[in-house]
């Protein structure tokens, strides 16, 4: 469950509007950027000035659904998130503050596990060696829930195929239908992580594959992402690791630059993620 949801939180987001009715759409479209770096670049300077928002995920992977929300503060070493998810029916919440993640236990989690603690902490920065490797691939993800971070992904991995001017919930928008390249995604996200052998086995299952990830991206007239679809699916299919069904997801922003008040849970509700698992036999 904590995977799943932190693979689900890694998304961009969009300035706040003043109004619900004020979205950027005061001002006058720009033309739409032709290219990738052109259009981050603009983007990236909206999305760092306000840095705390709100993000509504909508996905599938297979028959799987995930739903949720998350609130967050982008700021670094200093970013605090909370996920609040459900994944097939079953909810969870993840919450990342002073550089330690805390899981919240369901109550038919707690029974396995014979606790009595509600939540279970991993620090990022711990020195022990499963936990340190836990909490280094975790802050991967969470650093690239930071917008300007999403944004790079288009620039170093992706490219504009085309673009239209049209409107979102009755905001004008540039409508941009951009490609990823998932093994330029790969290399970015695990280049450093992969031996020699690891490395020639992921060239070795991607030769002759489609590479190419679809998304789609709406950015206001401030030049910042209203909305965000990518649509794994295809890529999946052609490396035989999806199930039937398909493997998309939806990102829709919104509260940029509200207060976000998130906090580390009491401490007496909290033990240590590691151990209750080494005593559960996990």
């Amino acid at each position: 469950m904590a995977a799943a949801l932190t693979l689900v939180v890694t998304g961009c987001g969009t300035r706040p509007a003043v109004t619900a009715e004020n979205k950027g759409g005061e001002l006058a479209l720009a033309t739409p950027f032709a290219d990738a770096l052109g259009l981050v670049e603009a983007a990236k300077q909206g999305t760092r000035k306000a840095k705390s928002s709100k993000t509504t995920v909508d996905g599938m992977m297979g028959t799987s659904k995930v739903t949720g929300t998350m609130v967050a503060f982008y700021d670094g070493a200093a970013s605090k998130i909370e996920a609040n998810m459900t994944f097939d029916g079953e909810t969870g919440t993840l919450r990342l503050v002073d550089q330690t993640l805390f899981v919240k236990f369901p109550a038919a989690e707690k029974a396995r596990l014979k606790t009595d603690k509600v939540w279970g902490k991993i620090p990022l920065n711990s020195e022990d060696p499963q936990t340190k490797a836990a909490g280094k691939a975790l802050l991967k993800s969470f650093e690239m829930s930071d917008p300007a971070k999403q944004l790079e992904l288009v620039e170093k991995t992706g490219r504009i195929v085309r673009s239209e001017q049209t409107q979102l919930d009755n905001v004008p928008v540039n409508h941009y239908f951009v490609e990823f390249d998932a093994k330029k995604q790969i290399e970015l996200f695990l280049g450093d992580d992969l031996s020699a052998d690891q490395r020639a086995e992921v060239e070795k299952r991607l030769a002759g594959k489609d590479l190419r990830v679809p998304a789609e991206l709406w950015l206001n007239a401030e030049q910042v992402p209203l909305k965000m679809t990518t649509d794994m699916t295809s890529f999946l299919r052609s490396i035989g690791d999806s199930p039937a069904g398909e493997a998309k997801s939806t990102y829709t922003y919104s509260d940029w630059g509200t207060p976000v008040d998130i906090a580390p849970p009491p401490a007496a509700e909290v033990g240590d993620y590691a151990e209750i698992m080494k005593k559960a036999g996990g």
